[in-house]
């Protein structure tokens, strides 16, 4: 088994996060995703969108993180991280498809915005432009200038927040009632939204979780899981969390402002 990954992708940590939750052993291939690796003609021989992470097992090649979970949680079942009631696995894809449909696309406009924005501003134009065309997804593509151009103030990056915002307050809802997210076991829904909430906390914007009880509760115990540090932990780049970090708190109070 071989996973294609970035260290600090949000897709790349949820795969990651099943992984050794199941005590998977696997191979790894690391792609600079700054550096464009992701749009190499080998890579995108396997995952056509040039995104990260993509699955070898078996002889076959598995894209969608999403859909990587469900299959390593099919393949190999032992452990398993779906629900045992129909009702509850129901509530786990609900939120899973949730993410994919609307936090995930939020979560790359904020990223970009906050926490790459300041060093793509330091290459050539002529370098960036470069780096956005090889983005197959024309949506996609001009999204990413967008926030490019404009950081915080572009407009997509108000609707991004209001989208973490809301997904943050149904995930907060469903905490007050039940341990996890999809009932009283730790799920594929909960190695979804993990990520997003990491990174909000590495975009300095940990307020909008602290001010959730319920979600704050959950984010604890997540980071108490042996897996969170086999999956996160040990693979962030402590260099690139801390400008993270930093331009969080140097965009802060200018996001306070566009948010209203």
């Amino acid at each position: 088994m071989r996973l294609y990954h970035n260290p600090i992708s949000t897709c790349s940590q949820k795969v990651r996060m099943v992984l050794h939750e199941k005590g998977l052993a696997f191979e790894d291939t690391v792609l600079d995703l700054q550096q464009g690796e992701q749009f190499e003609p080998g890579y995108q021989a396997l995952n056509p969108n040039a995104v990260v992470p993509t699955l070898e097992d078996q002889g076959s090649v598995m894209i969608e993180s999403t859909l990587i979970n469900e299959y390593l949680d099919d393949a190999y079942p032992t452990k398993p991280l779906k629900p045992v009631s129909a009702v509850e696995r129901h509530q786990m894809r609900l939120f899973c498809k949730c993410i994919d449909d609307t936090l995930h696309p939020a979560c790359g406009v904020i990223t970009y915005a906050i926490g790459v924005r300041p060093g793509l501003l330091q290459r050539s134009h002529a370098d960036v432009d470069a780096l956005l065309a090889k983005i197959p997804n024309a949506y996609r593509r001009e999204v990413r200038r967008s926030v490019i151009d404009q950081g915080v103030e572009a407009g997509v990056f108000r609707e991004a927040m209001l989208t973490h915002q809301m997904i943050f307050d149904q995930a907060n809802a469903l905490l007050s009632t039940q341990e996890w997210l999809a009932g009283s076991t730790f799920s594929l829904a909960d190695c979804a939204l993990m990520p997003y909430v990491i990174r909000i906390d590495h975009l300095s914007q940990g307020h909008e979780i602290d001010r959730r009880d319920h979600l704050k509760r959950w984010y604890a115990a997540i980071q108490q899981r042996p897996a969170f540090t086999q999956a996160v932990t040990n693979w962030a780049p402590p260099a690139l969390v801390a400008s993270f970090r930093q331009a969080g708190v140097a965009v802060a109070a200018d996001i306070v402002r566009v948010l209203g």
